[in-house]
């Protein structure tokens, strides 16, 4: 019995998110489908974490069980990519040890959420970049994302639909980078996300942006606990899953792992 782990990318804007959902597409249906057919066997994945429909990956990691003694990986990753449809691809893939679980041996997840601010819209940039056409300030709003560095409770911050985990994350890195001809790039990295938590952060930092509510008012709704103190919900195509931060034992995906 081999474990293999597996570095994923998608475009969500034909999912239904990442997890299996009776009767309509996911990406974890369209993965298992392939595995099991490549595989010749029943296979089931396990992910890193959970994307909702329109969301993107650029580094979404999986793993998988399969009952063989060794596995030439360039060919399986060759031989994957052919029978899985185009807008969700493996990249890498390695055999890993039977103590590695994609979502619970995780210690960070790295997330980045696009906006498009500029006068017109852009047909190239549609499925992946909010279009913002008001002037944002941005100073106000990297000021703003400040309060977000270190360990808080993010309950005003999550979706009233959630689960009940827990809501105390420690965010390690919150920036916000021009690109330039009006791309802007929210990065967020932290221990434990809840529930659309990145999206209704960047809904708060745009109303900050566009002088719709005070830059400190981000750091009173942490403080508060209060979902109505925090903004709307930035729809899902401009977010997308950077990375998944393993322990370095497992040497996940180095070039000589």
């Amino acid at each position: 019995m081999l474990r293999v782990a597996a570095l994923v990318q998608y475009t969500g804007k034909s999912f239904s998110g990442s997890q299996y959902q009776v009767g309509v597409r996911t990406v974890q249906a369209e993965l298992e489908r392939a595995l099991s057919l490549y595989l010749r066997s029943p296979i089931k994945a396990s992910f890193s974490g959970r994307t909702d429909r329109g969301v993107h990956a650029a580094g979404q990691v999986i793993h998988f069980d399969v009952e063989q003694d060794e596995l030439d990986l360039w060919r399986f990753c060759w031989a994957l990519n052919g029978i899985l449809p185009s807008d969700v691809s493996i990249s890498r893939a390695q055999i890993v040890s039977d103590t590695f679980h994609a979502r619970f041996s995780a210690r960070k997840r790295e997330y980045v959420y696009r906006i498009l601010n500029r006068p017109q819209r852009s047909a190239l940039l549609k499925d992946t970049h909010h279009f913002v056409f008001r002037s944002l300030d941005q100073d106000l709003m990297k000021a703003a994302s400040t309060a977000l560095l270190g360990s808080h409770d993010f309950k005003a911050f999550r979706s009233t639909n959630a689960d009940k985990t827990s809501t105390i994350c420690h965010v390690s890195r919150a920036e916000l980078l021009n690109l330039g001809e009006g791309q802007l790039e929210f990065w967020i990295a932290a221990n434990h996300f809840v529930y659309n938590m990145v999206r209704i952060v960047v809904g708060t930092l745009i109303e900050i942006g566009l002088g719709k509510r005070a830059p400190e008012s981000l750091s009173e709704a942490l403080v508060a606990g209060d979902r109505n103190l925090a903004g709307p919900t930035a729809p899902p195509w401009g977010l997308s899953l950077n990375s998944v931060e393993y322990p370095e034992a497992y040497a996940l995906f180095e070039s000589n792992s």
